[in-house]
């Protein structure tokens, strides 16, 4: 941003403050409305705007703003991690083996995110931020699937128990 390296820094501080915080009200939110979905979309779909605001733009002080919408996609992951644990009742250790793959996975993916920067596609790093657009917009897709397929379940627990005559149980959130 043309600032020196100690400034820099300073500054990227209030964009992540924004996002732990916002992360925090999403996660009660969430777990208040019992809703897992759109609660991943929508930080996701705050940070493309983020992204699609830097891409538009080379002047500092909207660049800068970009990134209070930038941190918000990061809430998605706490939230994602909240859905799978919720949505594997089994035992202990198969939550504990899924878990830690999916944690693994995520750690692919920051490894792999640091080379969405090389110094040819800046300073505007137009070709970076489409890259992390489509990236949200597979998370998006792929949380969808997600969800249709424990929507399918849900029915499927709903049609045994009435045909058994059994109380309402188990249903993941969706």
């Amino acid at each position: 941003m043309g600032y020196s390296a100690t400034i820099s820094l300073l500054l990227c501080a209030p964009p992540w403050i924004l996002g732990t915080a916002t992360s925090f009200f999403v996660a009660r939110h969430s777990d208040a409305t019992g809703d897992r979905f759109w609660h991943i979309t929508g930080p996701l779909l705050v940070g493309i705007v983020g992204f699609i605001i830097a891409i538009s733009t080379m002047n500092t002080a909207i660049r800068y703003l970009s990134l209070f919408f930038m941190t918000q996609a990061s809430v998605a992951y706490v939230i994602f991690l909240t859905w799978v644990l919720n949505t594997f009742s089994q035992t202990r250790s198969k939550r504990a083996a899924a878990i830690a793959l999916i944690t693994s996975t995520a750690t692919f993916g920051n490894m792999g995110s640091s080379y969405f920067w090389p110094s040819s596609w800046g300073p505007s790093y137009v070709n970076s931020y489409i890259l992390c657009i489509l990236t949200s917009v597979i998370s998006i897709a792929m949380c969808w699937t997600f969800r249709q397929h424990l929507s399918r379940r849900n029915q499927a627990a709903e049609a045994q128990e009435q045909a058994l005559g059994l109380p309402k149980g188990f249903r993941y959130l969706l």
